[in-house]
């Protein structure tokens, strides 16, 4: 039995959720045979694609020597850098079938992940099935939303927050300035009769001006949005120690001092309701709060408590990845990983559900 099968074996046997139970018979059933058919696409399309990147590097590495033996090396620099620039154009459209192979192993393995709790995953990735060559990638850059050209689709809500959470939270000013967004990986779903939703959320924005203008990441990370079963009375915003200075806009906010210490000194939060944010934020909900952080390799974690939603935003590298293309697909290793993404974000909405809310439904 390889690592991977040993830990989705202990995943059943010792995750203590009714959603793994059958996780080992998906694998076997349902998952292992669509990946072994993957697998084999997948070395096939890196067999093609670096021979045709090694053919097209010797095409042009004869070519660039001509032009420098025809110059007496004149301009060297300049010929090795357009060279290298020019072979990696020719040699692209090769690799795009594993750009295809990438998002469908992200949505067969977090969608069953996702399914297994009975929520939806879609990567939000663009189709790009049709693209063959530059010419139907030139077609498929011109496409408007919402229109096709044969068997190319651009999916009419990519710029479209997918869900409520990034207005919210931009309204909430907890989202830096930014010129250009971009969302993958949303999960929806119910959680103990809790709508919610999560997405990816990367925003950048162009710094500087001619030579010295780059893009800048300003926030990457996971958006939660849930659905809360009771209204709140007040306004209540949370965010790490540090990185919030002031009362985020709003001076009808007041500074909470929380019971525990520790707590007080990790996280800065503001209410117009002093009553229901200590009663909201209690120790052992913000310790899943911080388990969040962990379990994401994340940072900077702030949110809101208003009206009927709780939503929060948490600084993270990319997340639902299920596992590196440049690996066999035919691991199990990436539906327990998978598994355990799904059980964390359970944990944190069960964590702030109340207990009346939640009897009889988890």
């Amino acid at each position: 039995m390889s690592a991977s099968d040993a830990a989705l074996s202990r995943l059943m046997l010792d995750g203590g959720r009714p959603e793994f139970k059958q996780a080992e018979q998906t694998w076997r059933t349902d998952l292992a045979p669509a990946l072994e058919e993957m697998e084999l696409e997948r070395k096939q399309t890196i067999r093609d694609a670096t021979q045709k990147t090694t053919r097209n590097g010797a095409v042009l590495l004869f070519v660039a020597f001509l032009v420098l033996f025809a110059t007496r090396g004149a301009g060297m620099t300049m010929v090795i850098i357009g060279a290298i620039v020019v072979g990696g154009l020719w040699s692209s459209m090769a690799w795009v079938p594993l750009l295809r192979t990438k998002a469908q192993t992200k949505q067969l393995i977090v969608g069953a992940a996702a399914e297994a709790f009975g929520f939806r995953y879609n990567t939000l990735h663009p189709d790009l099935s049709g693209i063959s060559d530059w010419r139907s990638a030139g077609q498929w850059l011109k496409l408007g939303k919402g229109q096709s050209i044969g068997n190319l689709k651009f999916g009419a809500s990519e710029d479209e927050p997918p869900t409520p959470a990034f207005d919210v939270l931009k309204a909430a000013k907890l989202l830096p300035s930014y010129d250009d967004r971009k969302f993958e990986d949303l999960i929806e779903g119910q959680r103990a009769g809790a709508v919610f939703s999560l997405v990816e959320c990367k925003l950048t924005e162009q710094q500087g001006s001619g030579k010295n203008r780059r893009t800048v990441t300003k926030f990457q990370g996971l958006l939660f949005h849930i659905a809360y079963p009771e209204r709140f009375l007040g306004r209540t915003l949370i965010a790490r120690q540090g990185w919030w200075k002031g009362f985020f806009g709003d001076s009808s906010l007041d500074k909470v001092d929380m019971v525990s210490k520790e707590l007080e000194d990790a996280f800065t939060i503001y209410s117009n309701d002093q009553v229901e944010a200590r009663a909201l934020l209690t120790p052992d909900r913000m310790e899943r709060l911080i388990a969040l952080e962990r379990h994401f390799s994340g940072g900077k974690l702030r949110g809101i408590f208003e009206g009927d939603h709780l939503t929060l935003a948490l600084e993270a590298k990319d997340q639902f990845e299920a596992g590196s293309i440049w690996k066999s697909l035919v691991d199990s290793g990436r539906y327990v990983t998978a598994l355990e993404e799904m059980g964390s974000v359970c944990d944190v909405i069960d964590g702030f559900l109340t207990r009346e809310w939640v009897r009889d439904k988890l």
